[in-house]
């Protein structure tokens, strides 16, 4: 059987040299992956697949985890065995950024509010500024739609009008560039109260990690030690899963792979055919056997469970017999 398909690719590298089979020889063709996909075994296969993607993904996750946080766990014993004072540094960064990102989101709120206020105040100055070239633009507009004029004249109320968009554009963003002015001048008392709170939260946490510095180091030492063996003992299960994984696809897929070689070599037997091609986009008049191939494999599996089934009556009533 794996004779004729290794035959069967060597020919189709042949032919695509040449185009062209003896006129005395039957040539067949079998879609081999949807013959495949057809196999009674393949949703199994394809289950087998998904069970290890999944645990190695798994495994994977488990790893990442778990040296991050060996490293962390070294990181910071590294930083109390070589200075406990880097170690005060350290903590204190990261207390002050979470401080100053909870301040800076309060100010950020303070901001919007502060800017939703000035728009409110400033609605009517905005208003008055539209009004004033709503009805300008508005003329230029409708002179151009509905007033016939020549090219020179046409030309210059277009002008106008850019000129007017460019007008009111400027003095739109000079509204806003005031915007912006008046809310910095309202947030500068709450910046300075926050640059206040920080260097007060900042003196605390130095007290607070001084005394903490003078506490004993704790059992870092052993917990270290054994982060590492917990580390592989773990990977090392996950490992045996997914090599016994493994071995269940690679020997269901050896199988798949015989009942297929097995039911086309049975049907090139019977009807005569000196080539079966998997695939091929040549020229090439061959019959379409991959229906018969499908249903080969179908009854293939019938035989196979019931010659199982009759295995296990066989070995029942022997059983029966010896407890006699």
């Amino acid at each position: 059987m794996r004779w004729l398909l290794i035959v069967v690719t060597a020919l189709a590298l042949m032919l695509s040299a040449c185009g062209k089979i003896g006129s005395g020889e039957r040539v067949a063709v079998v879609n081999w992956d949807k013959a495949l996909q057809e196999h009674p075994q393949h949703g199994r296969l394809q289950k087998l697949k998904e069970e290890y993607s999944l645990l190695l993904d798994k495994r994977r996750e488990h790893e990442i985890i778990g040296k991050t946080r060996m490293s962390n766990l070294v990181k910071l014993y590294q930083l109390k065995q070589n200075s406990k004072q880097n170690f005060l540094s350290a903590d204190f960064m990261t207390r002050m950024m979470e401080k100053q990102t909870a301040e800076q989101e309060k100010l950020k709120q303070l901001s919007n509010q502060i800017a939703d206020e000035i728009d409110r105040e400033l609605a009517e100055e905005e208003k008055k500024l539209n009004e004033h070239y709503r009805l300008r633009l508005f003329n230029l507009r409708l002179k151009l739609d509905t007033v016939r004029m020549v090219p020179e004249e046409r030309k210059k109320v277009e002008a106008e009008l850019k000129a007017v968009q460019a007008e009111r554009d400027r003095d739109r963003m000079l509204l806003m560039r005031h915007k912006f002015g008046l809310v910095n001048q309202r947030m500068e008392p709450h910046v300075k109260a926050m640059q206040q709170r920080l260097d007060a939260y900042a003196r605390q946490l130095q007290i607070q990690m001084r005394t903490e510095m003078k506490k004993g180091s704790g059992k870092d030492d052993a917990v270290l030690q054994k982060v590492p063996s917990a580390l592989k003992e773990l990977l090392g299960t996950v490992d045996q899963e997914l090599d016994k994984q493994q071995q269940a696809i690679e020997t269901l897929e050896t199988a798949i792979k015989k009942d297929m070689e097995s039911v086309v070599a049975k049907l090139a037997k019977e009807r005569g055919y000196s080539v079966v091609f998997h695939k091929y986009h040549m020229n090439v008049s061959a019959d379409d056997i991959t229906g018969d191939v499908i249903a080969g494999l179908k009854k293939l599996e019938y035989r196979t469970k019931a010659a199982e089934a009759l295995n296990k009556r066989v070995a029942g009533g022997s059983a029966g017999e010896k407890s006699k």
